[in-house]
């Protein structure tokens, strides 16, 4: 039979549809098989192992008419092999178009503010979606991500200006809150001077005792607020 026979191995990661006469007789699990060598022939190898693909969107009008184009990453593998092999031409560019389609309708029924608010939503609805589909052909379409989200310039501009603008007002609100907090620790020192005069008179001390501190000659004139007030 060594002339007569072929040996073929089926890896680990993939499985092996047997034919006979044009007709799929079984699924060849992991492991070496030695058959007729016409029959070394009738047999497809099909990988399970994950694929990674990029989905590249097409431009989309959300429901407020901006176009948009999503990128999306898909992971997915076959989990029926006979299914998939008997059920669709290329299941690769099925998913791919499965995948596009879904885009497509959830791309126009949401507004862009939407759109870029849910994308975490959006990615677990493109997976539901396709995951349905992709099963009733063998494939387990285990995530659908949102990679990128590309606007028109226009959008972007405005959206980087709203950005600007948004950054500017927590930056002014900041301000005024401490001019705020000054003002009113102003407020508090000052009434707290009127009431309590000894306090005016410890902070004249700490300023003399600061000027005598540095180098050179200090000029200090008695009753200087008094006559200032005259005038």
């Amino acid at each position: 039979m060594g002339l007569l026979s072929h040996v073929i191995q089926i890896w680990e990661y993939e499985r092996g549809l047997l034919y006979q006469k044009g007709r799929f007789v079984r699924v060849l699990e992991p492991g070496r098989y030695r058959l007729w060598r016409w029959e070394h022939k009738n047999i497809q190898k099909v990988s399970l192992r994950q694929v990674s693909q990029t989905i590249n969107g097409q431009e989309v009008l959300t429901t407020d008419k901006v176009p948009v184009r999503v990128t999306l990453i898909a992971q997915y593998a076959v989990q029926d092999p006979a299914l998939t092999i008997h059920s669709v031409e290329n299941y690769v560019e099925r998913l791919y178009q499965d995948v596009q389609l879904a885009l497509r309708e959830m791309i126009s029924s949401r507004s862009l503010d939407d759109l870029l608010a849910e994308r975490e939503a959006l990615s677990t609805a493109l997976q539901e979606a396709t995951a349905t589909s992709a099963a009733g052909y063998g494939v387990k379409v285990q995530r659908v991500g949102v990679k990128d989200i590309i606007l028109p310039g226009n959008v972007q501009r405005v959206f980087l200006q709203e950005v600007e603008a948004d950054r500017a007002g927590r930056a002014a609100l900041i301000a005024a809150r401490h001019e705020t907090a000054a003002a009113r620790a102003r407020a508090n020192t000052a009434k707290l001077i009127e009431e309590n005069p000894a306090i005016q008179r410890l902070q004249e001390l700490e300023a003399l005792v600061t000027l005598a501190a540095k180098d050179g000659n200090v000029l200090i004139v008695p009753g200087l607020e008094n006559l200032l007030a005259k005038k």
